[in-house]
Order: C-alpha cells, then structure tokens, then sequence
C-alpha cells in the first residue's frame, strides 16, 4: 500500500502552483477498445429500442463543395434565396436537385459540378426589376463563390462498419454527409434546430411570452455489429410568441395591459428598469403591415421585408428628426416626432406614442414598437424561470407508452420511403423498432445501522432504520433563523417542528444534546449577510462555541434569500447550514423530518447506509484502497455571461460513501478542467482523503460528467496527465491505477421493456436494466445504464464510455460497481441514476456559482487561506471555500 506525507502547500507559497510532472512513464493512451466479450451478470430481458436499422446507404464517391455567399455576416434567410436564385441553380447543370446544401457553406452532389475548379458569379436578386424602380432601391447584387473541396469515398464507411478499417477523419466525413442528407426534407416542413424539428401543431402557451413545441429528432449512429441505425425521439423546445411586439413584451414583464407598460416605461425613461429587461427581446425578427410593399399582391402572396431588433430607444413622441419639406426648392427641413411623421405619411395614428421606438440593424432606422409583428418559430434563447419550468415539465413529462406512440407517429411524419433526397441517394430505413437482449441485474442491498434490506425497484422505507455513522460529537449548538414574519410563521410553530425533527433524528440513531435551540427572526431592514453572521454570533454566544449547524425558514422555495445564505455560511463563517422552507415547518411531518435529517447528519459527518459487504464488488479486492471520484464542467445558463465551472468530488471515506468537493471558474466557454484546476483539486482531495481514512489509493475511479464524444481524446491526453502530474506532485513516486469513465444523459436513447418481468407498473425498465450491444459503439467501450426508477415520464439511461482501464477490471464487475454504488446517494432513499461520484461533482458545481457574489471584506470569520490574486482582464476564480468546511459534504 503506498504512503505518502502530504506537504504543507501545493508549492513553494503559491496557491495554484502546478509541479514539474517528472512523468516520463506518463504514455499517449488511446481510448479503450471494447473488451472481447459482453457482460454476463443478470436476468436476460428483452427490450424495444427507439432505433431502426438502415438498411441501405450510399457507397458511391461524394463530392464536396465550399460555398462562399456574400460576407461573413449575410443573413441565413438572404444566402438561402440566394441559393434558390435561377440564375445560380441554372449553372449548377441538370443534376442540381441532387444537390444537398447546408443552408451555410458546404455543398454534396452525388455527380461532379459542371463548374471546374471554381464557380464564381454576380447574382441580382432584382434582375427584371423596372429600370426606374431600381434606381431608387439599394444594390442587391451578390457574389457567390463554390469551388471543389474533396470527395467524400461513402465505402469507406462500409469497411469501417465491417472493421477493415479503423475510425478516421474520412469516416467522420461520411457520417457528417449522412446527417445533411437526413435533414434536407424535414428542413423545408419543419422548424430545424440542429438535428431535430419542430411544428407549432400543439404548442403548449407558458408563461412570460413564450411556448413549447414538440418537435422530432432523428440522427444516425454507427452502432455495435456493424449497424448503421437512425435513432428517432420526441424533442421539445421553447419558441417565442407569434403575434405583436407589445403584446409579447407585456407578457415577458408582466403587465395586464399595454398601458401599463407605456406609463411605465415614460415614467423610468430609455435607461430605466423597463427599457433594461426589453433587451431579452434582441435579435427578435419582426415584420410590418403598414406599407404598401407588406400588404398581400393580387396573387396573395406576402413578400414582407423582415427586420430583427437591434435595441430600443426614446418614445415615437419623444423622438424627433429633421425632415424635407415636400416641394421646397431650397430643400428646408422642419422638425417632426416619429409620431405625427407616421401620422402625415401613412395616415396612421398611433394608439401608444409612449413605447419605446425599435432599432434594426439600419444604422437610423427604428419602427414605432406597436407596428412591429414577431414572426414564427423563433427560438427562446434564455433559462425558464421557475414557473415556466414546472409547466414545460408537465408538457414534456409522457409515460412509456404515449412516448413510444409519439415515436411511432414521428417516424410516420418523417416517411422515409416518400422522402426525395433519401430516395435520390437510395438509402433505405426499416421502420421497425430495433429489439435487442438487455440484463437485469441483480438488486444490492443495503446496510443501516440495526438491519439489512433489500430494494424494491430501487426504493425502500426510511422508517426505523437507524444511520450507521454520526458525527464525532453530539449536536450541541444549532438554532433557527426565520425570513418570514411571525404572523406567517408563528415561533410557536418553529418550536413543534424542532421537537419532531430532534425526536425524528434520536429514531434515526443520532444525537442532539440541545434540545431546544434558540429561534430568531431575521430583520428586513437588514442585508442577509448581517443577519447571518449576528445570527451566528448569537447562536454561538449562547452556548460558547462555534455552531454545529445553522438552521433557515425560508418563505418559499426561490433563490433568494438561498444563494446569499449559502454564500456566506460556505465563504465566510464555514458552517453547515440547512434550509426549510416554511410550509414544512408549519406542518412537521415526520417523512420531511426524516428526508432532512439525512441532508443534517451528512452535512455534519455521518453517513445514511452502506452497501452491504457482500453486495460490493471492492470488498473482495482486499489491500486495495479504492477512492471514487467525479467532475463536471457546467456553463452559465444563457442570458448570462459565459463562464465555465469545473467542479470535482472524491471520497473521504473507505466505504465510498462520503465526499469532499472543490469547484471554480474555469475560463469561458471551456469543456475540459484547466491544468491549474485539475491539478488544485486532485491535490487536496488525496490530502483529504488521506487525513480522514490514514490511508493513500491504489486505484481511483474517475467519472467524467459533461463531456461530449469529441472530446474524449482530451480527457486522457489533458485531464488524466494533469491528475497523474498531481499525484507526482505530492510525491514524486506515487502512481495510482486509474480508471476513467465519462458519464452522460445527453442522448436519445429510451428503453421499452417486452418482458413483463424487466418492467415496473408505468412499463419504464426497472432498476438495474443495462444494454451494452445493438446500439453501443461498434469498437468503444460503452453502455447503456437504467439505475433508478423513474417518478414520472419515461426513464433516461445514462450511457457510461470506458476511456481506460489501467485495473483491469472485469465487465460485470465495473458495471455492478457502477451499479450497486448508484445505492449509496446519501441523501436518498432510492437508487440514483447517475453514480454518485458524477452526481456530487454536479451539485458542488451548481452550489459554487453561489460564492460569485460573496463579500469576504465584511461579517467573516477568518480562515487561513489568503484571497488569490487575479488579472481583472481574465474569468474571475470563486471565492476560496472556508476551510473549516472543505472535508464535509457542503454541496448536498
């Protein structure tokens, strides 16, 4: 078993000190081949899949082209009319149906372009245009440039599927033709968003101006056993609001009327709170009616002009500008509002001058903002709010069998064998659901403190069970801060739900030796930091010595007063702290008591249950010290600025039961962990890990949450080199074994059950049902694991990809490791379905954003660690974590 001391600092005084690797045995691993057999462990079961086989592709040459229209900033909807523009498609030879475009820069064609290398051409969209009518009408000529890129061999994707050949950029090639090729007819119907489509047939209206669509997606996967499948599933987005601009407006802020908004707005001006929240409206297309040119022409076509918002400014009445006197020789100008301009020239008088005028993308050109219509199939670009997500979930939530239906009726829609371009290219789809032979495997039980029991798909009663680790000491100073009054939480009420949890928690084994705590009630004129550290000072002065724990009520369930509470017990003071909220608290139920005494005994350093001995696939791997960890890189929602979080947990105990988590920034944008944050955090977590168990790992399971298939390669070449340059770092010749894992539900794989025996009362898989063939990687290795049951919908598996392996571990065994450790969620009293060591890394990285806005200048107790210096210019790093809380489990 190694050893080692662990220095006092990461470096020589340097807070993100990284170490010389000194790692020549480090080697460029490749990723991990699957091993030569499935695994074995478990009940077969069949399971329908929502994949279906191709039965035929193209294996003719391909030809690709660049396409060059306009400039770098030309519209879509512009290079597409340029596209369709005769006077292109007609040097495009008689072939050009075949033709699959983009819509952006590339091209494919089944024959070679009539073009030579190169085709570069003028196109006039106003060719045919009266000679006059042009003369006072901007240049709408533009140049359009295809030329000859490469050849995309479609037999080699028949040799890579036949394993001739191995995965390269060629096949990549392949693939990415085939997914145009999928998308070209479902463009001109539908809605596109990458590879899924949308309609508004029964759309759901949400609040705030917006509603959901259901929409289709398809993409087609290499698959095991040398498949090519095309992987079909229901898809929902959220739209902004066809109709008129201040109507969605009104209903984004929230007023009843659209007088409300226009006395709000002339009462705040352009620069107040109104005219800052309209800015979510940017880049929102719109139309108008006015003009002649938007009406309908007698054929009844509409050829309206749209325009997409650029910002507001002042009022139509407020907003004046110099204008021709008509028929004046002298060409004298008078001054004129937007208002009465509308009103001289289109015989227009506007309901509400007061609205602010909408910017385009013009330079001086604005529109009176009760004149503009937003169009169709716009996409919401910003995070729901609470409101909004309750009712998209009840939208998207469907039981197994509805969601198989929509699948089916999607597939219905997309009719593969009517489809032109697939029919052009012969590609053939069967649209029978793909069966394949699934495991069951066997349910872990679980250990407490007075008895062993078993699950029932993936559940179990809490009631009488005793946790089988507590804190060192007894609970002894704690006490309740209410943000509420006390005519809606009366203190009365405060003091029956402490007497229920602290007789609850002595059920559950523990032991609180103050029976009694004190209860204060925050002051509204104060901020929420003050009012967290006097209530910490006063909780502690009663009984003098630092709180065990803070205790909150909290009006409701929002994020304030949450985030700043959190921010400053976990920055500041460095104490647990638990929230509540205060429709709980008036009813003390004694299920809620026990759910939160789980979340107060972890918090505090205990552990709810271990997987029984028997039931762990480690416990016959004796000498070896095992450590699970798991990291997550997460980004700001959008709407935000866009920061990067990395985030990584490992355990701190022998059972793999409790974790400790570090988090910060982690540039903009960015996917995989830096090199200072890798290195930081594996550095204090084997620190921890070995000052709470006195022992160093063997072996350390990593599991990667986040990460998309292209950056699998970095995950090994960058993140597994940073972390053995850690452990190098602490002692030069400590190597672990490690065994990396990526972990992700960003997929659109869905199991339905055949066999009676592998599905629960919804028909959702049960717990424990894996796949890993038909529809995993043909060389990879990966699977597919349902580990929970679900509460409502249609269950998600989460597909786990092996990278490497340095333990040699056996299929069946790192699968039930990964399984039965999907038991020990230490917050639960069911199976999670995400192991727990990717799951904690999540929750530490949504708990960290909290400590962006903390101020440590003021009501702090002091911690050792000095603030790190930082470059204004770069991303700012988080506030350093109070070191009296970095062993325990803060995030959960």
């Amino acid at each position: 078993m190694s050893q080692f001391a662990p220095p006092a600092s990461l470096g020589p005084g340097d807070p993100n000190y990284v170490p010389d690797d000194g790692c020549d045995y480090l080697r460029q691993y490749q990723i991990m081949k699957r091993p030569p057999y499935f695994g074995t462990r478990g009940k077969k079961s069949k399971l329908n899949l929502n994949a279906f086989k191709i039965m035929n592709f193209p294996n003719m040459d391909i030809h690709q082209y660049d396409i060059m229209i306009g400039g770098d900033g030309t519209k879509r909807a512009l290079v597409k009319k340029i596209w369709n523009s005769e006077q292109l498609q007609s040097r495009l030879g008689k072939d050009r149906d075949a033709i699959i475009f983009d819509g952006v820069r590339l091209a494919w064609s089944p024959y070679e372009l009539p073009i030579g290398s190169q085709l570069s051409i003028m196109v006039d969209l106003d060719a045919g245009m009266d000679n006059e009518l042009r003369k006072v009408m901007r240049d709408n000529t533009h140049r359009v440039v295809i030329r000859k890129a490469k050849c995309v061999p479609m037999n080699v994707l028949v040799q890579y599927l036949n394993k001739t050949i191995v995965f390269d950029k060629e096949v990549l090639l392949c693939l990415n033709f085939l997914d145009h090729l999928l998308r070209q007819t479902p463009t001109s119907r539908f809605v596109n968003i990458k590879r899924s489509f949308f309609q508004s047939t029964g759309a759901r209206v949400l609040p705030g101006g917006v509603e959901a669509w259901r929409g289709i997606f398809q993409s087609a996967r290499v698959a095991e056993g040398g498949r090519l499948l095309m992987n079909v599933d229901v898809a929902t987005s959220v739209f902004w609001s066809e109709g008129s601009l201040p109507d969605l407006a009104c209903r984004m802020l929230k007023f009843s009327t659209t007088e409300q908004l226009t006395d709000r707005f002339m009462r705040e001006g352009p620069k107040g709170k109104v005219a800052r929240e309209l800015r979510k409206l940017k880049k929102i297309q719109f139309y108008c009616k006015h003009r002649n040119s938007d009406r309908p022409m007698e054929n009844g076509d509409i050829r309206r002009k749209v325009y997409t918002v650029e910002g507001f400014c002042d009022t139509a009445e407020n907003t004046k500008f110099e204008r021709r006197i008509k028929n004046d020789k002298e060409g004298s100008t008078v001054s004129v509002s937007v208002r009465q301009y509308y009103e001289d020239c289109y015989n227009i008088k506007l309901k509400f001058p007061g609205l602010p005028l909408v910017k385009t993308r013009k330079k001086g050109e604005y529109y009176p903002m009760e004149l503009c219509f937003v169009g169709p199939g716009q996409r919401y670009p910003y995070k729901l709010d609470d409101k909004q997500t309750a009712d998209m979930i009840k939208f998207t939530v469907t039981r197994p069998a509805v969601r198989l239906n929509q699948i089916k009726d999607n597939v219905t829609q997309l009719d593969w064998a009517k489809d032109p371009a697939l029919t052009r290219y012969n590609m053939q789809i069967d649209t029978k659901l793909l069966t394949t032979e699934a495991r069951l495997l066997p349910t872990p039980q679980v250990k407490y403190g007075n008895e062993i029991i078993t699950p029932r798909e993936g559940k179990w009663d809490l009631r009488g069970k005793k946790f089988v680790a507590f804190p060192k000491k007894p609970i002894n100073c704690w006490g309740f801060l209410v943000f509420n009054s006390p005519r809606e939480m009366p203190e009365a009420s405060v003091k029956n739900f402490i007497r229920t949890f602290v007789q609850t928690y002595a059920g559950h084994g523990g032991t609180i030796e103050q029976k009694q705590p004190p209860v204060f009630f925050a002051d509204a004129r104060k901020s929420v930091a003050a009012n967290v550290f006097e209530f910490f000072k006063l909780v502690g002065n009663e009984r003098n010595q630092k709180p065990d724990i803070l205790m909150f009520v909290l009006a409701t369930k929002s994020s304030q007063p949450y985030g700043d509470i959190k921010g400053y017990c976990d920055i500041n003071i460095g104490i647990a702290s638990q929230c509540l909220q205060t429709k709980h608290v008036l009813t003390a139920k004694p299920q809620y008591c026990s759910n939160v005494c789980m979340k107060f005994n972890a918090k505090l350093g205990g552990s709810t249950h271990y997987l029984e001995p028997k039931c762990n696939p480690l416990a016959s791997m004796s000498g070896q010290v095992t450590m699970f960890m798991g990291a997550d890189v997460s980004h700001s929602s959008p709407g935000h600025k866009k920061t990067s979080y990395a985030s990584m947990c490992g355990t701190t105990d022998r059972q793999a039961t409790r974790y400790a988590a570090v988090a910060d920034t982690n540039g903009s944008q960015v996917e995989i962990i830096v090199s200072r944050n890798t290195i930081r955090f594996m550095m204090m977590l084997l620190r921890l890990f070995r000052m709470l168990t006195l022992a160093v790992p063997d072996r350390i399971f990593y599991f990667r949450d986040g990460v998309s298939e292209g950056q699998y390669d970095k995950i090994i070449d960058q993140e597994y080199a940073d972390m053995v340059r850690a452990c190098s770092g602490i002692q030069h010749t400590y190597r672990p074994f490690f065994t990396l894992t990526v972990c992700s539900k960003r997929h659109h794989f869905r199991f339905f059950p055949i066999d009676k025996h592998a599905m629960d009362k919804n028909s959702n898989p049960l717990p424990g049902i894996i796949v890993d063939r038909d529809i995993t990687h043909p060389d990879k290795y990966d699977f597919y694991l349902n580990s929970h049951s679900a509460l409502q919908g249609t269950s998600r598996p989460v597909h786990y990809q092996v990278l490497m392996d340095d333990n040699n571990m056996p299929t069946d065994s790192l699968q039930a490791i990964i399984y039965n450790y999907c038991y020990t969620y230490i917050r639960s009293t069911t199976a999670v379905s995400l192991v727990p060591a990717a799951y904690y890394a999540h929750l530490a990285s949504a708990r960290s954003r909290l400590h962006e806005g903390v101020e440590v200048e003021m009501y702090t107790v002091s911690s050792s660690d000095p603030l790190p210096y930082h470059d204004p210019e770069e991303v700012v790093p988080l506030k350093i974590l109070h070191e009296s809380i970095r062993p325990t489990m803060w995030f959960v």
